[in-house]
């Protein structure tokens, strides 16, 4: 009887020392995806967001992220701009430029609501977990906006509120403008 309080007492403790082992690792990115503090644009998205905002909306993506690692980059483009796409049309998203964060990756991912430019910069949000650079076209400027992406030789447009995610028809150009 006195063996197995032994046996339970150890096993309980290598149970809790595990746990607190792990706690620490609640919030690591998933294997494959780049953790929020190596993000390529983590000072570009920090202009925009509290840590706690870009832990937020990082966490949001990452349901969209996630099953894309290991793909080639066309189809992991093509997934970002559906998965994102896809919050629109299911009502989750709704266009603004008024509401706060409109134009970040939190206030498309978590608030919701979103211009071009937060979708631009959760497409660059949801990119960059994935280690691939981007670049926000129009930024900054009253015209549509979205991310810029080399792939291979060619540039590619990932834009899900444009519906469009392919080759470039010519420099930063979209071909439904």
């Amino acid at each position: 009887m006195k063996e197995s309080k032994v046996f339970f007492r150890r096993l309980l403790l290598l149970f809790s020392l595990c746990m607190i082992l792990t706690a620490g690792n609640a919030y690591a990115a998933k294997p494959g995806l780049v953790p929020v503090g190596k993000l390529a644009n983590y000072n570009y998205f920090r202009r925009y967001m509290s840590q706690s905002e870009l832990q937020q909306a990082y966490d949001r993506a990452e349901s969209i992220v996630a099953p894309l690692v290991g793909m080639n980059k066309k189809d992991q483009l093509k997934g970002i701009a559906v998965g994102l796409r896809a919050l629109v049309d299911n009502g989750s998203v709704g266009y603004s430029m008024k509401a706060s964060h409109y134009n970040d990756p939190y206030g498309y991912l978590v608030k919701g609501m979103a211009s071009c430019a937060g979708c631009a910069r959760a497409t660059g949000l949801c990119l960059n977990m994935l280690g691939i650079r981007y670049e926000h076209v129009n930024e900054n400027k009253y015209t549509h906006q979205w991310a810029r992406v080399k792939v291979g030789k060619k540039y590619w447009i990932c834009d899900a509120y444009g519906l469009y995610c392919g080759p470039e028809p010519g420099v930063r150009k979209h071909p439904y403008l």
